[in-house]
């Protein structure tokens, strides 16, 4: 049986409030990973961010299953939990909040995921980063579809979203159309957008050869941000190793394995 090791961290950078919120729920076969980044005013976005993840990661509790219909299910549960939650908190109405939830299940050996907003999910298999969502930003839709060139690490257009919990749109590739078959020596990384935008793809497979546990990889990370700028937004990242670090670890030759840069 492929073993699980996480780790995780969340900051509040250069911000007096931090809105992310993050956390899991596993067992010796199957977990559920779940991290969001809250917006919508004072106290409003991490409000969001806590109701949300308290919520996809309750309802795995009472029914922990690794499937397609556990995974499309993490999204109305959120869109649930947050629109109840606006009614019943009147002042915080416009609160919202991205979501990134990631599903694994070492015995079957899948791993499945579903994502709203910018937060994302990566797989980095034998060192390669890969990266499996897509930023749902006005931004990074325009630069699909060829109308802006560049990236959108730097861009400080890329933070207008187009979906959200609190949005009712929901993306075609919101949740993943087929799973990904777990390898030994898997890693995942959730992130929200204010620590992928301080540390580059490059730069976390560099940690990554350096580091002997998750706990250390995220930590090699964060000291990218050991002097946040007042404007450094909140940065957070949950990571999840599958198997034993000489495999986590050892590096395919470029281009064995396509990666993602945004």
């Amino acid at each position: 049986m492929m073993r699980l090791s996480v780790a995780q961290r969340s900051e509040c950078g250069g911000r007096r409030h931090n809105e992310d919120s993050l956390g899991f729920c596993a067992n010796d076969t199957m977990g559920c990973f779940v991290l969001a980044d809250g917006a919508g005013g004072y106290t409003g976005g991490a409000v969001a961010a806590r109701l949300v993840v308290r919520q996809v990661l309750s309802q795995f509790s009472l029914r922990p299953e690794v499937c397609p219909n556990a995974i499309a299910a993490t999204i109305p549960a959120a869109r649930h939990t947050l629109a109840d939650a606006r009614k019943r908190y009147p002042l915080l109405s416009r609160m919202d909040t991205t979501i990134a939830t990631l599903m694994l299940d070492t015995q079957q050996a899948l791993a499945y995921w579903s994502y709203l907003g910018d937060s994302r999910i990566y797989l980095f298999r034998s060192g390669r980063a890969r990266m499996l969502t897509n930023d749902h930003s006005v931004l990074q839709s325009m630069i699909d579809a060829g109308f802006a060139q560049g990236a959108a690490r730097g861009d400080k257009r890329r933070n207008t979203l187009y979906a959200s919990v609190g949005n009712g749109e929901v993306p075609a590739m919101a949740v993943c159309d087929k799973p990904i078959s777990l390898r030994s020596g898997d890693i995942f990384l959730l992130c929200t957008d204010g620590f992928w935008e301080g540390v580059s793809e490059d730069e976390m497979e560099a940690m990554l050869q350096q580091a002997e546990s998750p706990e250390r990889w995220i930590s090699d990370m964060v000291r990218r941000f050991a002097v946040p700028a007042e404007d450094q937004d909140n940065f957070s990242a949950l990571a999840v190793w599958v198997g034993e670090r000489e495999e986590t670890t050892r590096v395919l030759p470029a281009g064995a394995f396509k990666p993602a840069r945004q």
